[in-house]
């Protein structure tokens, strides 16, 4: 007689594309699909990740607006009736509303709490509602995890929970995806020559990616290199856009920063950049940073979150301190005029990830707690 599969409903805000969102992603569709049967559920809406699931995977969108919904937690309490599933893995702030939800459906359910990292406005610090309300969380999680050494420490002080009852639990990527990746064209298509110097980043232009410090530090760095050519493409989309290209238009710029908006085919451009750069405040682990080092990029980025793990200084890429154009500058410029020294850190970023980062390493650890929890 065949065994009844394992039933995993992921609980998420949503599936719009991000680095969280890939994570869940990647998960439903890696895990083994004769041993584990999974679901997801939307806060807010499906997100365009949701067309990226494996076939025949359930997805829920309980159509949360903008602010607070006091009827969340029934909402998802009524996901939970319908869909019974053995395991619960709420992602980030979306686990408070889920264990309440899990109380009132009376729900038997094993839950999972994941930690991804900070979330503006609250970068310095949560407030004592927020702190009070994980706390409760993770008392009745039956595991809580985060995604870096730095993720858990911050929670853990924030929260008083014990250290040694939050696991780490490190994002992986699939090398493949970046490897089949055709970057026929890129280049051309974004309106760049052969012979220019490409820096990218992928983000979300919201505050806590800081995009503007990076725009001050591309402007700075053309003024200090003599290398020509300098060019700076932005892929992602979000608030802080229109802000963000006032400033090209006030710094004459235009014609030196690509606007890409809100791509799928990223691992494609990512083969068009020359060195990848990250100017956020705040990061978990972040996945744009995988990727850029999968694709063999130089990585030159805030020493937030887990960057200190993953950018190894002088060997992969360059740290330096959020919200200081002048340093982002400067270590941008150790990999404009030294292009050769880029392309070994981009070889070492590229081992590394192979070493410490799949996708495999990262599903065979979510794959034994399931099983152990499934008990």
């Amino acid at each position: 007689m065949k065994e009844r599969r394992i039933k995993i409903l992921h609980v998420i805000d949503s599936l719009a594309i991000g680095g969280m969102e890939r994570v869940v992603i990647d998960v439903v569709n890696g895990m083994d699909n004769g041993i584990f049967e999974q679901a997801v559920c939307c806060l807010s809406q499906r997100g365009e990740g949701a067309g990226w699931l494996r076939d025949g995977t359930v997805c829920y969108d309980l159509g949360k607006g903008a602010g607070p919904d006091r009827l969340m937690p029934l909402k998802i309490a009524s996901v939970l009736r319908a869909y019974r599933p053995d395991i619960i893995h709420s992602q980030s702030w979306s686990g408070v509303d889920t264990a309440l939800a899990k109380l009132i459906a009376h729900s038997r359910a094993r839950l999972i709490q994941s930690e991804h990292g900070r979330s503006f406005p609250f970068v310095d610090g949560e407030s004592l509602k927020r702190r009070l309300a994980r706390r409760c969380l993770y008392q009745l999680s039956d595991a809580v995890f985060a995604v870096s050494d730095e993720v858990r420490d911050y929670y853990c002080r924030e929260t008083g929970f014990p250290i040694g009852r939050m696991q780490v639990i490190r994002n992986g990527i699939d090398v493949r995806r970046i490897d089949s990746a055709d970057p026929a064209h890129a280049r051309e298509e974004l309106g760049f020559s052969r012979g220019d110097f490409v820096i990218g980043t992928v983000a979300r232009l919201d505050r806590t990616k800081d995009t503007i410090t990076l725009l001050h530090a591309f402007d700075a760095l053309t003024r200090m290199t003599d290398r020509r050519g300098v060019r700076l493409l932005i892929v992602g989309e979000g608030d802080e856009r229109v802000r963000l290209e006032r400033f090209v238009a006030e710094r004459s710029l235009a014609d030196q920063v690509v606007f890409a908006g809100e791509r799928t085919d990223v691992p494609r451009l990512l083969k068009a950049m020359d060195v990848f750069a990250l100017s956020s405040i705040t990061e978990g682990m972040p996945i744009t940073v995988l990727e850029a080092m999968s694709a063999s990029l130089p990585v030159v980025a805030t020493g937030v979150g887990a960057l200190p793990e993953m950018v190894i200084e002088g060997s992969t890429g360059y740290l330096v301190r959020p919200r200081d154009h002048v340093a982002l500058a400067e270590g941008l410029a150790k990999i404009v005029n030294h292009p050769d020294s880029g392309r070994e850190c981009g070889r070492a970023g590229r081992r590394k990830v192979e070493r410490d980062y799949t996708l495999d390493r990262m599903l065979g650890r979510y794959r034994d707690l399931y099983l152990y929890l499934a008990k």
